[in-house]
């Protein structure tokens, strides 16, 4: 058994202890495959419960093993940790456009970020090193990414309201690590053959603490590198930042802070719906099991719902036409066969582009179905050109021109992006005057600045509104800043 902790100079390394969380759980060395080392994490949370994880931390420390002089030690460092977390945060959100920047990034990158925090949470200086992770069932990719990645930034703000609400260390409160509080020790009785070398204690009071501690001090470690990572994208402009830097620089800031809370009210994955009567498991209640058609999904890998046999039946006479042969669904709201999933059903953007295909007759099976509105009057025939273009090739958003006349094929591939877009197109391309088409010209052009021959002179476009100018932020003094307060 371990002696008792005296002093600073007497607390235990990660080293010391052995790996025992991620040894039970057989977790993957993150080292050699991130993803599948943070799927079992994830998973070996789920199956948890506080007083599991507590027990684990308690099989070679218990409360005999803290003094009052260590504990002090113990909520000094975390306080010093969480006043680094809390200055780097209130930089950030005061001054540097942050939680836009964030939510513009396209999911795989706020993945790999969030992975980035985990990874440099575990390799701090804590008691059990990565174990720390299973105090911290919140700290999750899935859970952060919820809502667009909205959930980053209103769990970082949380933490610095926090933070910044007392002198004293602070203690992120979660209803489930709190059940494990004052609980009795689970090895009292369970003795070891060789004779301990001091009165284990019956309590987990100052065990429960020290774990508290070690809990906050992993989520501050887990801020620090995350947010490390993205600002060191930025300063760096890296590939997957390069297309939120640019919208950030070359439209006005309102555009791309709305661009932004669009994408928060994103679902984060399709709903499962009954294909006959569309209902989703919530409509229906609690213990329904949804099916799907044995056919379907062994010969073509596809999936059509049914909450009941009774459904199926009633469906049959418009399914058997395509059952195993095509995958083919009716494309239900917010399910994965319609386009626009991500849309809540009760947006008006994504419903208008719905109506939008049924009004021409058809069924709006994707965004490169928005095609170009009729004019309310007589088109210039530079316009009537471009309409007859982009109804030709649908997957283009826009053609520009260079001086000696070559079309130059113009595509956004954020969908988000491509939706606004092409409802401004749309609206643009109702007038016969050019309102609108400055605006939307500018942005095509700077997006399109590295292609030669193009420019505001051939293509006739003025500019117009006051840019963002690059690197304005200070992003590289902040890096700096985030490395020094780490150390």
């Amino acid at each position: 058994m371990a002696s008792p902790i005296k002093d600073d100079d007497t607390v235990k390394t990660p080293e010391d202890f052995p790996p025992l969380l991620s040894k039970k759980f057989n977790i993957t060395d993150v080292k050699r495959d991130a993803l599948k080392w943070d799927k079992e994490w994830e998973a070996a949370i789920a199956s948890s419960t506080a007083a599991d994880v507590l027990k684990e931390m308690s099989r070679f420390l218990d409360d005999s093993c803290f003094t009052p002089d260590a504990m002090e030690f113990f909520h000094q460092d975390l306080r010093r940790v969480q006043n680094n977390v809390a200055k780097i945060l209130r930089d950030l959100f005061d001054e540097g456009h942050f939680d836009t920047i964030w939510l513009l990034l396209n999911a795989a990158e706020k993945k790999r970020h969030i992975n980035e925090g985990l990874k440099g949470a575990c390799e701090a200086p804590t008691f059990w090193g990565q174990d720390c992770r299973a105090l911290c069932p919140e700290v999750t990719v899935s859970n952060l990414l919820m809502q667009g990645g909205k959930a980053f930034v209103d769990f970082l703000a949380r933490v610095l309201e926090l933070t910044e609400s007392s002198l004293q260390p602070a203690f992120l409160p979660n209803p489930w690590w709190e059940q494990a509080s004052n609980l009795p020790n689970p090895w009292w009785e369970e003795t070891p053959d060789v004779p301990p070398r001091r009165q284990i204690s019956q309590s987990t009071k100052l065990m429960f603490e020290v774990a508290t501690i070690n809990r906050n001090k992993f989520i501050g470690h887990f801020i620090m590198s995350s947010v490390l990572s993205i600002v060191s994208d930025i300063t760096n402009r890296s590939g997957g930042m390069k297309g939120v830097l640019h919208v950030m620089e070359n439209t006005k800031g309102y555009v791309a802070r709305a661009l932004a809370q669009v994408k928060t009210t994103f679902r984060d994955k399709p709903l499962v719906r009954c294909e006959n009567c569309t209902k989703t498991p919530e409509e229906i209640g609690q213990g329904v099991r949804f099916m799907v058609c044995s056919i379907c999904k062994a010969k073509l890998n596809f999936e059509i719902h049914y909450c009941s046999q009774s459904c199926q039946k009633q469906d049959w006479s418009l399914h058997k036409r395509t059952c195993g042969k095509k995958p083919v669904s009716k494309g239900l709201s917010g399910t994965k066969g319609d386009s626009l999933w991500a849309f809540s059903d009760s947006d008006p953007t994504a419903n208008m582009i719905r109506d939008f295909g049924k009004k021409e007759g058809r069924h709006l099976t994707s965004l490169r179905d928005i095609g170009v509105n009729p004019c309310k009057g007589k088109r210039t025939p530079a316009a009537d050109r471009q309409a007859e273009m982009l109804e030709a090739d649908r997957n283009v958003d826009y053609f520009l021109f260079t001086a000696s006349g070559e079309a130059v094929r113009f595509v956004i591939d954020d969908p988000g992006a491509k939706m606004i877009f092409r409802i401004n197109r749309g609206w643009v391309m109702t007038k016969s005057s050019d309102t609108g088409l400055d605006a939307m010209g500018e942005y095509i052009l700077k997006a399109m600045s590295g292609y030669s021959g193009l420019s505001r002179r051939s293509n006739s476009v003025r500019n117009t509104g006051r840019a963002l100018p690059k690197r304005s932020w200070g992003w590289r003094r902040r890096v700096e800043n985030m490395e020094r307060v780490r150390l």
